[in-house]
């Protein structure tokens, strides 16, 4: 059934229902999505620096996911899954060229379709409604930069993304939000709110760009952290320190602008009337395996997320989830929470009764994807294993988390027993996806931006001259 069709039906539905018999407000969503933050540098993750109080403080009152894992490890497809609740491969938004296609429902559109307001402000190149992922909301803002308000066009465009990666954006972010909160509509609201400032270049405001990090002498910064070829595995270690005390900045930053939208929601006393929700798109990599930056492999420093979820009227306060869970789960949840139909639709599963219950029943493997026209890998990760499949390079690997948690070393001979029990997950992963992937197959639209932001987004070191993503 396409998707503007079911929309109508939904609606209708809604308001015969309405009609009949009074409903109880729906709670109001806020879904922010920090770009690029790893879980293991928050503080209420276990991290040794107090990087997040804020979020800390949510994770106190709501439900934290410690082992929550993203589709990917670039933002684009990551946040269709995440609007989407479909695996990178069934909404086929997996490279730079390509947009998620209309027929794909968002959250935005069944919460829209459920009469709810829609808002969405983000602050990063592949968020740009020219990639699809604005589907639904009724208001969706550029803060990327001080062009974000320039004459729509190629050029403005261009300006927004060369200067995304220096440009400070929270605050005009935050702005955004407060100006929309405080002129909002009597509907109950979905808000998406994405923060880009942790994302690199690491160029936190003073005293972030000390705070961690008061005694450094060094001339490293953060910037071109992805162009600088001195930013190397072979760097000296005290100035890797000091890049990773401004990553460290940057979250803190970012928490801080958290913490201003808790206080906006608590001041207009519905703070508890509404499922907030903190996460990421990835994480990034700092050498662990050799690399830096993501969108190049999909170890667990780039795949693994933060998730905090606070509702009080249904979610038990300070509640941790040892179990693994995935981005496609987040939809679902939003959807059951707020009872907006849709989710037995979707192949994730919800999230609440883990939070309820640590030893429900819950699907045990995460599927992460890289898809390009460079790279053809993907991850099933469970509690004990993941498994490492590439279709160019052939031989499947597996790594025993249990006793290699840093993922050092495969196993690629298929003769063990770990790697055999990985491949016949697989197997079982491919033959549950099978209805959804003939039914979507070959859903995915060209993204259409200027030709000018192609060449930019090369520049900024998201794609190389030959396509390889970087």
């Amino acid at each position: 059934m396409h998707a503007s069709f079911r929309r109508a039906l939904t609606a209708a539905a809604l308001a015969l229902s309405a009609c009949s018999e009074p409903q109880a407000r729906r709670p109001n969503v806020l879904l922010v999505s920090i770009d690029m933050l790893r879980p293991d540098h928050l503080s209420c993750y276990g991290y040794a620096r107090p990087t997040s109080p804020n979020i800390d403080r949510l994770a106190s009152e709501g439900v934290l996911y410690e082992t929550h894992v993203s589709s990917t490890s670039w933002t684009l497809p990551a946040h269709a899954a995440m609007f989407t609740g479909l695996p990178d491969s069934i909404h086929g938004c997996t490279d730079s060229h390509l947009g998620l296609h209309p027929r794909f429902e968002t959250l935005a559109e069944r919460f829209g379709s459920a009469g709810y307001e829609t808002i969405g402000i983000f602050a990063g190149p592949y968020l740009h409604p020219a990639f699809g992922i604005a589907q639904g909301f009724e208001r969706y803002e550029n803060c990327s930069s001080s062009a974000s308000s320039a004459t729509p066009g190629a050029a403005a465009e261009v300006a927004v993304h060369r200067e995304s990666h220096a440009d400070v954006t929270n605050p005009r972010s935050y702005k955004a939000f407060e100006s929309w909160f405080s002129e909002r509509s009597e509907r109950p609201f979905f808000a998406f709110v994405h923060l880009w400032d942790v994302h690199y270049d690491f160029v936190p405001p003073p005293p972030y760009d000390r705070l961690f990090d008061p005694l450094y002498e060094g001339q490293r910064d953060g910037r071109g952290f992805v162009s600088d070829p001195s930013i190397a595995p072979t760097m000296p270690k005290r100035d890797l320190e000091h890049l990773l005390a401004l990553y460290d900045g940057e979250i803190a930053w970012t928490d801080e602008f958290v913490g201003r939208m808790r206080t906006l929601l608590e001041s207009a006393g519905v703070l508890d009337d509404t499922i907030v929700v903190i996460t990421s798109d990835h994480g990034t990599e700092f050498f662990e395996h050799g690399q830096k930056g993501h969108r190049k492999t999909l170890y667990d420093e780039v795949t693994r997320i933060p998730l905090v979820v606070r509702f009080p009227r249904e979610l038990p306060a300070g509640t941790r989830v040892a179990r693994q869970t995935r981005m496609i789960d987040l939809a679902p949840t939003l959807l059951g929470l707020a009872q907006v139909p849709g989710a037995s639709e979707l192949p994730g599963a919800s999230l609440v009764p883990l939070a309820r219950d640590p030893q429900a029943p819950f699907p045990a493997i995460a599927l992460s994807e890289l898809d390009t026209r460079s790279h053809a890998m993907r991850t099933l990760r469970a509690s004990g294993w993941k498994l490492f499949q590439n279709r160019e390079k052939g031989n499947p690997c597996a790594v025993d988390l249990t006793h290699d948690p840093r993922e050092r070393a495969l196993v690629c001979d298929t003769s063990s027993p770990l790697l055999k029990q990985a491949l016949l997950a697989a197997i079982e992963v491919d033959r549950a996806l099978a209805p959804l992937a003939l039914l979507h197959a070959g859903e995915a639209a060209t993204a259409t931006p200027p030709a000018e932001i192609g060449r930019e987004l090369r520049d900024l070191g998201y794609t190389g001259g030959d396509d390889e993503p970087r």
